[in-house]
């Protein structure tokens, strides 16, 4: 049996204090009992390192909410409302909860829970009108889903294997097609803002922190990282010299892109060196894969398409073409990038689309999908697998992770409010490690639930979830039939 996978998680504390949903003001009436610091399990309340006869300063980006302190407190001193900071972080799409729930991760490895209980909408748009369905378990394990059950969330990036044919001497004859192992079908997408958009010929030290740290975790977990390959941004992304983090091995785990109809001002070497190539689509994109084959036979190829009007018809010719890997991508909020259509396309159902489309043409099998944009918690990835991607690829949660606030201030040439180019390659790795350990520990708690072994088994399984338009459709469109019905027969 293969060696078992799993990420070790090491708590790293936050650079700057992060804006919490709730503000707490202790009153002048405390009489520093610790009543509060006992019955909160968030830490919120503690007693001063200095002087453990009085009470600090509560800690309030830790608090969810539950008002266990506020119940408790003998004097009634204690006084909760919500932040005026936290309503303005992010936008509709990456609201502040996603936010602060992906600094928890990073800073704690843990999987974040409320101690108030959900209380957002059970539905909406995108991700948000599918509910996965558990109902599928038998029995839980007697030691949980991290114990003796294994439970694999290895991918293979490539063709998949066809039925092998022996000849009369035992050998195999069939051609084996290449693939690449991800020990997690998570993948790192070049960044969308910040970072990404600095094309200097000296990179800013902003550049390098963030891409060293971003190559470091993906070294550590057996990952890969989507990586420009222009000259300067490839070195920037090489993986710096680290301890622990060294642990999985020295190969290179940067897969170059190439976003130009030319592999001019391309870094050759890096292109012959890596593993995969991620090119671009354009309509003359086959030369280029050519020339990327030239340099290096034996590489993977994948090439990046927008979501839009005609793409499935786009991802039917390159799969005939022969390409091995195609990386759908989205906006930044999960909507197609090219439509003419009203209506908004959104990421679930323009995957489950291609999927169906590669499906009945009997090519599913000949191309890996790897899906991007909007991919915001943990559960974004199961869904998309259960659309039918193959795996993911994320962008912002790695901002995040490095403590990023969404704030755009970069994209307008500001100062950065929490500093990114001051950040430490080591700390941000380890931030970003934290943050993937919590997202896969999700993926093998839903996994366990449905009762599968492998994350494979979940692509294009859509029985295994429940889509809101349906269920409203079921429900209520016999109703209105039957009231236009009574109200024709008047």
């Amino acid at each position: 049996m293969p060696q078992k996978y799993s990420i070790e998680v090491i708590p790293t504390p936050p650079r700057h204090t992060p804006i919490g949903k709730f503000e707490i003001e202790r009153g002048a009436d405390c009489i520093n009992c610790g009543r509060c610091a006992i019955v909160c399990i968030y830490e919120v309340h503690k007693r001063q390192e200095e002087d453990l006869r009085c009470m600090a300063e509560p800690v309030v980006y830790r608090c969810k909410g539950c008002f266990s302190c506020i119940q408790e407190c003998p004097r009634a001193t204690l006084t909760i409302r919500e932040g005026t900071d936290y309503s303005r972080l992010g936008d509709s799409y990456w609201t502040p909860e996603i936010i602060s729930k992906n600094w928890y991760q990073a800073e704690t490895g843990k999987i974040p829970v409320s101690g108030a209980g959900y209380r957002g909408p059970f539905s909406g748009e995108g991700f948000d009108s599918m509910w996965t369905d558990m109902s599928e378990i038998v029995r839980p394990t007697r030691d949980g889903i991290h114990g003796r059950e294994y439970i694999s969330t290895t991918v293979e990036i490539g063709r998949k294997l066809p039925a092998i044919k022996f000849d009369s001497h035992g050998e195999i004859v069939s051609h084996i097609p290449p693939t690449i192992n991800v020990p997690l079908p998570i993948i790192f997408d070049t960044l969308p803002f910040g970072a990404a958009k600095h094309i200097d010929q000296t990179l800013l030290t902003f550049d390098k922190n963030v891409y060293k740290a971003m190559a470091m975790a993906a070294s550590y977990l057996g990952t890969f990282m989507i990586v420009d390959a222009r000259e300067g941004f490839m070195e920037a992304g090489q993986k710096a010299k680290g301890e622990r983090l060294e642990a999985r091995g020295e190969k290179r785990q940067c897969i170059p892109y190439i976003s130009q109809p030319t592999l001019h001002g391309c870094d050759a070497d890096w292109i012959n060196a890596c593993k995969m190539v991620e090119l671009e689509y354009e309509e003359d994109v086959m030369s280029v894969v050519n020339e990327v084959k030239t340099l290096n036979p034996g590489t993977t190829i994948s090439v990046r398409v927008p979501f839009g009007d005609n793409v499935a018809g786009i991802v039917e010719e390159l799969t005939y073409a022969g390409i091995e890997v195609i990386h759908l991508y989205a906006d930044l909020n999960g909507k197609a990038v090219n439509q003419t259509r009203k209506k908004s396309l959104l990421i679930p159902d323009m995957t489950h689309k291609v999927h169906r489309h590669l499906v009945d043409l009997k090519i599913r099998d000949d191309v890996t999908l790897i899906v991007s944009g909007g991919i915001a918690m943990a559960e974004h990835v199961a869904k998309a697998i259960i659309c039918g991607a193959d795996l993911t690829a994320i962008d912002l949660p790695l901002l995040f992770a490095l403590e990023c606030r969404y704030c755009k201030d970069c994209q307008e040439d500001l100062a950065c409010p929490v500093e990114l180019k001051e950040v430490n390659p080591e700390w941000g790795a380890q931030r970003i490690i934290n943050l993937i350990g919590a997202w896969r520990n999700q993926l093998l708690e839903i996994l366990g639930a449905m009762g599968l072994r492998e994350v494979r088994r979940l692509r294009g399984e859509v029985g295994r979830a429940i889509f809101v338009e349906e269920i409203e459709k079921d429900t209520f469109d016999t109703v209105f039939a039957r009231e236009v019905s009574h109200d024709a027969n008047d």
